[in-house]
């Protein structure tokens, strides 16, 4: 069984419309699929609208066990697996830590710093993928290495910061940027 049909990236395979679309390329490994999606950017998809910060811990997410099918396709998480049908992904879990959680992430696209909302996290062997929302509205992937995790007393700033209107769009530039 192709390697594409085990592993179903929902965010962009489907039900994210707005963002490029699956590979058509069998790849050799769980890693190499994966990767193809690392950094993915889709500011634009309206399944995930604008969060306004001071609700960002009532994000909805999976905590604990991998997401079900289901649950990737309503956006409480962007990864699915199926280790039935690829036997080889058998260790791929979730990463333990309990979400959702902030932080700071500098957008491939833009190039500028904003706060995300860290949905999903998951461990592969050699790195830990995450998946995340925009404050503004969509969603993004990016290793975990890439993401600054924000303190209790940042948390606080971002909000009481945060602007107060519901512009779909709008970056939430950490303070000082």
């Amino acid at each position: 069984m192709k390697l594409s049909s085990s592993i179903y990236i929902c965010a962009c395979a489907l039900w994210l419309s707005a963002c490029s679309e699956a590979p058509k390329t069998t790849y050799s490994s769980p890693i190499n699929y994966a990767n193809y999606f690392i950094g993915w950017d889709c500011p634009d998809n309206l399944k995930l609208p604008r969060v306004d910060l001071k609700d960002w811990d009532k994000v909805p997410v999976v905590n604990g066990r991998m997401p079900t099918y289901e649950e990737t396709t309503n956006g409480t998480s962007l990864l699915f697996i199926d280790k039935e049908l690829k036997p080889d992904l058998k260790n791929v879990e979730p990463y333990k830590m309990t979400l959702p959680k902030l932080a700071y992430f500098t957008n491939p696209r833009t190039k500028q710093k904003e706060i995300v909302i860290v949905i999903q996290l998951v461990q592969f062997s050699d790195y830990v993928w995450a998946g995340l929302r925009y404050v503004s509205g969509g969603n993004a992937s990016a290793m975990m290495s890439d993401l600054q995790f924000l303190t209790d007393e940042e948390i606080k700033q971002e909000i009481e910061k945060s602007p107060k209107d519901n512009t779909v769009g709008a970056l939430n530039k950490p303070s000082g940027y």
